[in-house]
């Protein structure tokens, strides 16, 4: 029996002096090491703009309407908005409505009626009857009764038929008759507007409205065609907030040469600052911390992290004000997995020098 107990004993000796003789690095996980890219930090000239979108439109100041000069019924309508017109193309055909040729007969017989008046007034005068004074008022009376009657008879065409025709070449904006309405005079009929005199209309938040100018470059996009972006200008700035999109305007002359037509959609870029030289890097690299923005450099083969002030945005660029010098090795990939001083090697996935380096001790 107490052969047995020495035997159990040694063995449980020698079992625990084998466990005993792993080494303690056998037991340790390796530290972690990530592969990251980077590249060194520069400064560049940055550009800040206000992204909105509008449509095109035919500017007011090089749009041609054409007004009925008498209350007029349409007869005819020959072209339909959104037209192509040639000038001197006839687009409406009007005769006098039955009130107006009412107020020219009633005005010819006016101008009739004082014209002879002014004619018994002079006999009457001739022989000493009436006085000078009664006899130019006379006279006064028929001129106005005579000019309103002729001033009738040519806007109401005697009558006839008056045919509306386009002043120039251009695009049928504004057609607001049909035929058989009733046209009030002074009432805009037709408006044409011209295909190189086109403005986009930019809604824009009201509160980016103070930092906008008139001259800001603007880069114009049709939401439609895939066509290269449009250079142009802003020319004027629209303060009133407009009730229904509660946004102000900025108008864009459209350069000639676009390919934009009137009533597109576009999307537009207004530079509203720009930095001459400062610290810039890719928006990939920028990581948060709640409200707090920072970024990875690298150094002796590990990844610091460093906070950062930011500044204005150009795409996928943006300005760093504090935090990073010219020089340092700014981590653009592999980012979002680090932590300070964690240990890092650089490359892409697939670079034979990315691989993992090989254990020494084996």
């Amino acid at each position: 029996m107490k052969i047995v107990n020495l035997l159990m004993v040694g063995m449980l000796a020698a079992i625990a002096s084998t466990g005993c003789g792993r080494s303690a690095s056998e037991d340790e996980t390796p530290a972690a090491v990530a592969l990251v890219e980077i590249e060194p930090v520069k400064s560049a000239a940055l550009t800040e703009s206000i992204e909105s979108y509008g449509m095109t439109e035919f500017a007011a100041a090089n749009a041609t309407t054409l007004a009925v000069q008498i209350e007029s019924q349409v007869a005819k309508v020959l072209v339909t908005a959104g037209s192509r017109v040639k000038r001197g193309q006839p687009l409406l055909v009007l005769v006098p409505s039955a009130t107006a040729t009412l107020d020219l007969h009633k005005a010819t017989q006016d101008a009739k009626t004082a014209v002879a008046e002014l004619a018994r007034l002079q006999r009457l005068r001739a022989d000493g009857l009436v006085s000078e004074s009664e006899s130019q008022a006379a006279a006064s009376t028929a001129s106005s009764a005579t000019g309103m009657r002729d001033s009738l008879a040519r806007r109401a065409g005697h009558g006839e038929q008056t045919t509306l025709r386009a002043p120039r070449d251009g695009v049928v904006d504004l057609l607001t008759a049909q035929p058989g309405d009733i046209l009030a005079s002074g009432v805009t009929a037709v408006r044409i507007g011209a295909l190189d005199a086109l403005q986009v209309r930019l809604g824009v938040d009201p509160r980016d409205a103070h930092r906008l100018a008139v001259g800001q470059h603007v880069a114009l996009s049709s939401l439609a065609l895939d066509a290269k972006p449009v250079e142009a200008a802003v020319s004027n700035v629209d303060l009133r907030v407009d009730p229904q999109s509660r946004m102000v305007a900025a108008l864009v002359p459209v350069p000639a040469h676009s390919a934009l037509l009137p009533g597109a959609a576009v999307k537009a870029r207004i530079a509203v600052a720009q930095r001459a030289a400062v610290i810039a890097i890719p928006r990939a690299a920028l990581l948060y911390d709640g409200d707090t923005a920072y970024v990875y450099v690298a150094a002796d083969k590990k990844a610091l992290r460093k906070e950062v002030t930011l500044g204005i945005e150009d795409g996928d660029r943006v300005e760093i004000k504090s935090g990073l010098k010219a020089g340092e090795s700014l981590i653009v990939a592999g980012n979002a997995v680090l932590q300070d001083g964690m240990a890092i090697r650089t490359g892409k996935p697939g670079d034979d020098k990315a691989q993992p380096p090989k254990d020494a001790s084996k």
